[in-house]
């Protein structure tokens, strides 16, 4: 178990690719703290991963509240008085009828919400976490981002595909800002991956995804989750600023 004795803090835990991505840490031996706004779910996850023998602390908050990062950020250090990982993880991806929402259609407080989650929650998270990584003179992040973030995408709105565009640049600038504190940030940008987001939506939509991805399949949230753990391990330790792509090679760059 490589992570043995490591603490990760996951946001978004409780969707599908959370799930994934918490479920392979713990299998790895790190302690977990758990974050989300869905308390059922993030509780159910919570106790289904105490079985690893782990300790895991369940967090039931909207990331895009100071105040609450701020306060989560003192339950960790009371509990494990460090962070060695962050997994910014959730996001949220409004949908219209027909997948993506027209730009003419976005309500400024639709657009202020999908940047609130999906970067300044980031933005808060990582600020929090980064204070005890520099105090430890070690640690690694990593962002999930979209492939929305470098190419157009039918499916995905505006607001999303400019808040995961946002979340892109700022790994660069924290994997160059912090790697001389030992501190590594990194990027996963998943494909079409089989999850209740993407399962909400026309089912023609990751047919067709899949017919245009040279795999010819869409991907399952453990192969997100399983880069994800690379990239937190010391396999990985000389990688930083690394954009990953997992996507069975529908971009390729």
């Amino acid at each position: 178990m490589e992570l043995k004795h490591k603490v990760s803090w996951v946001t978004g835990a409780a969707g599908g690719i959370g799930q994934s991505i918490s479920e392979k840490l713990a299998q790895q031996g790190s302690h977990l703290v758990l974050s989300d706004i869905n308390k059922e779910a993030l509780n159910k996850l919570s106790e289904k991963l105490k079985t690893f023998d782990i300790d895991v602390l369940a967090l039931p908050i909207d990331i895009s509240d100071p105040q609450l990062v701020s306060e989560a950020k003192e339950k960790i250090k009371e509990r494990f008085n460090k962070v060695d990982i962050l997994v910014n993880n959730a996001g949220i991806s409004p949908k219209g009828p027909n997948g993506a929402i027209p730009f003419k259609d976005i309500t400024f407080e639709d657009w202020n919400r999908v940047i609130a989650i999906n970067l300044n929650g980031a933005f808060l998270c990582s600020q929090a976490s980064l204070e005890m990584m520099v105090e430890q003179g070690q640690g690694s992040i990593v962002n999930i981002c979209s492939q929305a973030s470098r190419t157009f995408s039918p499916v995905t709105s505006a607001h999303y595909a400019a808040s995961k565009a946002g979340l892109l640049g700022l790994s660069r600038k924290l994997a160059g800002e912090y790697g001389p504190n030992g501190i590594r940030v990194n990027v996963v940008v998943p494909g079409r991956i089989d999850t209740p987001m993407t399962q909400s939506v026309d089912k023609e939509l990751s047919r067709q995804a899949a017919l245009r991805t040279p795999l010819r399949r869409i991907g399952q949230p453990d192969e997100v989750a399983d880069a994800v753990v690379y990239l937190v391990s010391d396999r990985a330790s000389y990688v930083n600023g690394a954009v990953l792509d997992v996507n069975g090679g529908s971009l390729m760059i």
